[in-house]
């Protein structure tokens, strides 16, 4: 397949990595020069268990290409979403699939502004990724991939598409309960990324605390409560015990929540995503979320005050 990643940070690279590796006729388009030139002049760094490894994959700026893709892949971060797709539209033909398969609410819907209904695929994976420099990511452990198109009419052409995923090595299915799969992910993050970010440590370090998962299951709870109110059924304790597997302090001790390193290299957060969304979609349905909405504000004022807090410190 002719397949663009829009959006090639960590993640994006990841999946372009290992689609290119597998055959498949691979873009990584993105807006951040530094990054765009270092793959076009040195290729693009892989570091796995395999060790490094140099890969020369096409890289590009979206005004760069002009074909419409099989299947565009969208990768960026969850508020750059819109200014990613709408200049990506060159890109998007008849027979183009739209897959999201990034982190928080409200992707699907910015998309589907766009592109129709019938060609939006949404779902989400447990792969994870570090941007460790322009041109260069790590990509450790293993994970799962699930996709699913959001009307639900899934098809043969879908089921060749997790095919070819999951013969990526990207352990892709389709599956049905993508969505609630996409909530729980969701919930997930709205835990481990902004804790961290306000200890500004890692997730071993965090989970190290004694009443860490006390705190997750009164989040976790106002999230089960939302979302029931928006048709979608989650179960609080599977949920919790996969918090509770990454806060592992022995499995966990050095891994860097995302957003984290956002936090600390001056970037936005997807906060607006994640416990924000919920305190928007609480207020919708008039369910008090007071946990959600004291982190939302916590992790935007940590955004607001990042010069103050430099001249601090």
């Amino acid at each position: 397949m002719k397949i663009d990643i829009a959006g090639s940070g960590a993640m994006g690279c990841r999946f372009g990595w290992r689609l290119h590796q597998s055959g498949h006729d691979v873009r990584l388009i993105d807006h951040w020069p530094d990054h765009v030139q270092a793959i076009r002049a040195r290729g693009l760094e892989v570091i796995s268990e395999s060790g490094s490894s140099i890969v020369r994959i096409p890289a590009s700026f979206p005004d760069d290409s002009k074909e419409p893709a099989d299947l565009l892949i969208v990768f960026t971060k969850a508020m750059q979403t819109e200014s990613m797709v709408q200049s990506c539209l060159h890109l998007i033909g008849e027979h183009t699939w739209v897959l999201t398969l990034q982190n928080g609410l409200g992707n699907i819907e910015t998309i589907g502004r766009y592109v129709p209904k019938r060609r939006i695929l949404a779902g989400v994976t447990t792969w994870t990724a570090e941007l460790l420099a322009p041109g260069k990511i790590q990509a450790l452990g293993s994970g799962d991939t699930e996709i699913t198109r959001v009307d639900g009419e899934n098809t043969a052409e879908v089921e060749e598409i997790a095919r070819a995923m999951a013969e990526a090595g990207l352990r892709a299915v389709v599956s049905p309960n993508a969505l609630i799969s996409i909530w729980n992910k969701v919930a997930f993050n709205c835990v481990l990324n902004p804790l961290c970010t306000l200890m500004n440590s890692t997730v071993g370090a965090v989970g190290s605390y004694s009443g860490t998962m006390d705190l997750a299951r009164r989040i976790v709870d106002e999230i089960v409560l939302v979302a029931k109110a928006e048709n979608i059924e989650l179960r609080r304790e599977p949920i919790l015990a996969k918090i509770g597997q990454q806060f592992d302090s022995r499995t966990a001790a050095h891994h860097l929540a995302s957003m984290v390193q956002d936090m600390r290299s001056g970037r936005k957060t997807e906060i607006g995503h994640l416990n924000g969304a919920i305190v928007a979609k609480g207020r919708q349905h008039g369910i008090p979320v007071p946990c959600n909405e004291l982190i939302d504000h916590l992790i935007r004022m940590m955004e607001q005050t990042r010069s103050y807090q430099s001249r601090v410190s």
